[in-house]
Parts: C-alpha cells; sequence; structure tokens
C-alpha cells in the first residue's frame, strides 16, 4: 500500500517527528532506519540507526553505499539479527542516487513501513536555483504519483524540453510517499529512451495526460518541433559553430 501527498520539508520533518516520538512512547521496541541520513541528521533524535556512505560504523550508524548491492548484505544482516525495522525514513535521498531503485526494492526487506520525499515534478522544471537550468543542479530523477504507484522519469534537458509546469512556486513544494508492506514503482519507458524522438515524445505526451488527470494536473507537453524560440537558438549554435570552424581555418 502506497499513498502520496503534497507539503513541504519543514512540515513533513515536524510531522515525521512526531509520529515517531508517539510511537516510541506507545512501544518502546518500535525500530526506526534512516538511509541516506548522515548530512544534515534531521533524524539524529528519532533514528535508532541511520545509513549513509559518509558514516562510519558505529552502534548507531551504518556505513553503506545504498546504490551498491553488495552493501545491502550488511543491512540484511542486521535485520536477520534484530528483526525488521518498524519504520524507515529516506527523504531527499533517491533524486540524488544515480540507482535509487536498489533502495526502492530493499526498503520492505528491511522495514514494515516508510516514508520518502523529495522536490515535486512541479520544482524540478521551475529555475529553483539558477535561470540557467531547471530544478536542483545534482538530481537526476523527477518524481511523481501515478496508477497508486511511485512514477519516476529521468532528469536531464531532453526530457525538460517537452514539459512545462502550469504552476508557479507554491507552499507544496515536497512530495511524500507513505507506504506499508510494498513500494510499487513505474520508470518512465522502463528506463529507455528510444529508439527515435518521436517515439520518447509520444510516450511523454501520453504520461502527462495521464498525470494531468490523476495528480495535481500541473503539466503542459511542449511540441519542440514547433517552437519558434527552440528553432532560433538551435539556429544560432549552428552558425556560431561554421564561423567558429571558419575563423580556425584562417
Amino acid at each position: 500500500m502506497i499513498k502520496s501527498t503534497y507539503s513541504t520539508t519543514e512540515s513533513t520533518h515536524r510531522d515525521i517527528i512526531d509520529f515517531v516520538k508517539a510511537a516510541k512512547s506507545g512501544d518502546s521496541n518500535f525500530k526506526v532506519i534512516d538511509l541516506g541520513g548522515g548530512v544534515n541528521g534531521w533524524t539524529s533524535e528519532i533514528a535508532d540507526v541511520i545509513v549513509d556512505i559518509n558514516v562510519n560504523d558505529t552502534q548507531s550508524t551504518l556505513q553503506a553505499d545504498i546504490c551498491q548491492e553488495k552493501d545491502y548484505a550488511k543491512l540484511i544482516s542486521f535485520v536477520e539479527q534484530h528483526g525488521l525495522f518498524d519504520y524507515c525514513i529516506c527523504t531527499h535521498t533517491l533524486e540524488d542516487l544515480y540507482n535509487p531503485f536498489l533502495a526502492l526494492n530493499y526498503m520492505p526487506r528491511i522495514a514494515k513501513a516508510g516514508v520518502i520525499t523529495m522536490p515535486t515534478m512541479t520544482d524540478e522544471l521551475s529555475p529553483v536555483q539558477s535561470l540557467s537550468w531547471s530544478g536542483y543542479i545534482h538530481h537526476r530523477w523527477i518524481f511523481e504519483f501515478l496508477d497508486e504507484k511511485i512514477f519516476i522519469i529521468p532528469k536531464i534537458r531532453s526530457l525538460e524540453a517537452f514539459i512545462r509546469s502550469r504552476m508557479s512556486r507554491v507552499k507544496a513544494t515536497e512530495i511524500r510517499f507513505d507506504w506499508q508492506n510494498a513500494i510499487p514503482y513505474e520508470i518512465f519507458m522502463n528506463n529507455y529512451l528510444g529508439p527515435d524522438l518521436k517515439t520518447v515524445a509520444s510516450e511523454l505526451k501520453v504520461v502527462l495526460d495521464r498525470l494531468n488527470q490523476q495528480s495535481r494536473g500541473a503539466y503542459i507537453f511542449c511540441d519542440v518541433y514547433t517552437r519558434p524560440a527552440r528553432l532560433l537558438m538551435r539556429l544560432v549554435r549552428f552558425v556560431r559553430m561554421k564561423v567558429g570552424i571558419k575563423l580556425r581555418a584562417n
């Protein structure tokens, strides 16, 4: 089971902290694991174990690269010794990873339930850091909720060119997934962008139409073949390249 809501990071942090504290007060054996929480450490007061590539193995931390299959052996061994965690926290982590799918596959094997958060698709299509690019420069994936599953789109300029959001920056800058027992997810085109541009554009248009029906209805498909600004940009680049070649030849 999985559900999705839109919120803010501050609100989600407060909500998770309050939930875990209440659960621990009712059950002293309620155990919490945080995947990827070693950077800002906001869960240090509620997490029993924090897993991160940048921590050492201690009583409350486990060093692991959660993009590597072999590193999950350490987590599985821990669970076999101590039992499943009651709750798994994974906030603002998966969008950074080159392989977030391992974490999605393994979380239900180490915990009974949990929460996953990241910036909304709207934010990842907005100039939140710079007018020169969309979203956050270090993010690799865009996440939405579609057909009762986490839907994942590679965050690359060639795909972003097709998508525009009708929504300006709003307070709900974070998408939150609460799951129990399993984490259903789907990757756009099964992570294969091909065999040609026309096919990818057609598939993406279908996805955006479905998102507009099921999510907040924020997305517009842009036909990059007919957008004058993009055609002009390509012409300018072509001319600059030709001029540069001519100057070097002289």
